[in-house]
């Protein structure tokens, strides 16, 4: 078999495996949240200011991540086939770098990439962008799992960009970047679950109040602007992007109510 072979055939296996290891991971999440525990967290589901869950967005969720699966695939034959001709060195284990080495490392890597989203995806709220490519995202209003992965393609593109010019710098070991990977898609999922499951006192200790949480990414999507941020509000906070009534609505679990775009977002 040609080396062109043996690649598509990797590619096809990486998405096929990829996809189906995805939708079974979400549908079982949407199952337990939308149907066996509906009930059960009732009081935990998030105001839905606009457009309800239905079939049309469920299939637009589907179909969308589907592509952006695709996409993941090629990415990871890319960094494969670069990693076969040595301009990337994926160790297998930690190697030098230790237990504290790789803490640091993911640390770094998550708070690099919350940098990263928050650029590209106020980038995707100017008017072009939002129109052309981002606009795909928000058709889902009332969010669920699905939600998650449902991007445009050139979205997909944009907010992976850091990826493969971290690794061709750094010899990043596998252990790390599985961690990373399994902390991202956790948090995009519960970021889109359309359930508030963490505790109501959440906000109101120093340091867990400044990670994302479904409320955040909520309101976002009911107000299509503010709140950028993917692991955290630092930088929503810092550059004054971070939308009025975020923790009151995260401590009374409701939504607070609409303002004009410019009242919406906080300054400082």
């Amino acid at each position: 078999m040609s080396w062109e072979a043996e690649l598509l055939v990797q590619l096809v296996s990486t998405y096929l495996t990829q996809a189906a290891s995805y939708f079974i991971i979400v549908g079982l999440v949407y199952w337990v949240t939308r149907k066996w525990a509906a009930a059960l967290l009732a009081k935990r589901r998030i105001p839905v200011q606009g457009r309800a869950l239905d079939g049309a967005q469920l299939r637009h969720e589907v179909g969308h991540s589907a592509v952006v699966l695709a996409f993941g695939a090629v990415q990871l034959g890319v960094i494969t086939q670069l990693q076969r001709l040595g301009y990337i060195r994926l160790p297998e284990d930690l190697g030098s770098w230790g237990v504290g080495g790789a803490l640091l490392a993911i640390f770094l890597i998550m708070i690099g990439n919350d940098l990263w989203f928050y650029l590209v995806h106020r980038a995707l709220h100017t008017p072009f962008l939002f129109r052309h490519v981002h606009k795909v995202h928000h058709r889902s209003v009332d969010l669920n799992p699905l939600t998650s992965y449902s991007f445009h393609l050139l979205e997909a593109v944009l907010i992976t960009g850091w990826l493969l010019p971290v690794l061709l710098l750094v010899p990043i070991p596998l252990p790390v970047i599985g961690v990373v990977q399994v902390l991202g898609l956790s948090n995009n999922v519960m970021a889109h679950l359309g359930y508030e499951l963490l505790p109501r006192w959440w906000v109101k200790v120093p340091v867990l109040r400044w990670s994302n949480s479904a409320t955040f990414h909520a309101l976002h999507h009911q107000r299509s602007m503010g709140n950028y941020g993917l692991f955290t509000r630092l930088w929503n906070r810092l550059f004054g992007t971070e939308l009025r009534g975020y923790e009151q609505a995260f401590t009374r679990g409701d939504a607070p109510p609409q303002e004009s775009e410019a009242a919406a977002v906080r300054g400082g």
